[in-house]
Order: structure tokens, then sequence, then C-alpha cells
């Protein structure tokens, strides 16, 4: 199961945690796994890549983190969490279609 942790501050976005495999096909060819990877990297590179943001990211096999700056502004927050709340929508999407292969979580700080 791919486990996604969103990381809120005052209920919004700031960044997330996804673990996991979805075990829905062998290595290599699980489509539900990559279509979670497709998403996640793509909102990394929505807020680090285009928006500019920064944000500490570290990506390994079955396991991706991207945190906000505490240093990005607040209108850098605003932008980050169009792109986060567009990845979530996106993962929740697949979760709804395959239910048993994605958990979400929230994590306030």
């Amino acid at each position: 199961m791919i486990t996604v942790t969103v990381t809120r501050e005052n209920g919004e976005p700031v960044g997330f945690h996804v673990s996991g495999h979805a075990n829905m096909g062998e290595y290599g060819e699980d489509l539900v796994c990559a279509a979670v990877s497709a998403i996640v990297q793509t909102a990394i590179l929505g807020i680090t890549e285009v928006c500019h943001i920064p944000a500490g990211v570290s990506i390994e096999e079955g396991d991706t983190t991207c945190i906000l700056s505490k240093d990005a502004t607040e209108d850098e927050i605003r932008r980050a969490n169009i792109v986060l709340n567009t990845m979530i929508a996106g993962l929740r999407s697949i979760q709804s279609s395959y239910p048993k292969t994605l958990k979400f979580r929230n994590k306030e700080v």
C-alpha cells in the first residue's frame, strides 16, 4: 500500500511524504505506482522548477518527501498550496479507482 502523508500548517498543505508500493503488478510494470510517481514528481517540479519555491526534496525508491522551506514567502506558500492541492486531487482520484492501494494521512505542524 502507498501511504501519502500531507504535512499541513493551519490546515493548508506545506509538504508531503509518499512511501510504499501499490503491489498491483510486477516491479516496473505497476501502473498505480507509475501514476502516483508521475503525479508526485510533477508536483515537485511545479514547486521547485516552475514556481521556484524553496523546498527540501528527497527522492528514493518507494520514498519521496517534499517540504516547503521555512523561508518561503506568503505568496510562495499560496502558490505551492495550489500545486499541492492539485497533487492531492490527482492522488485521491487514483485512490477512488484503486481504493486498496492508497491511504492518506494528515500531519499538522
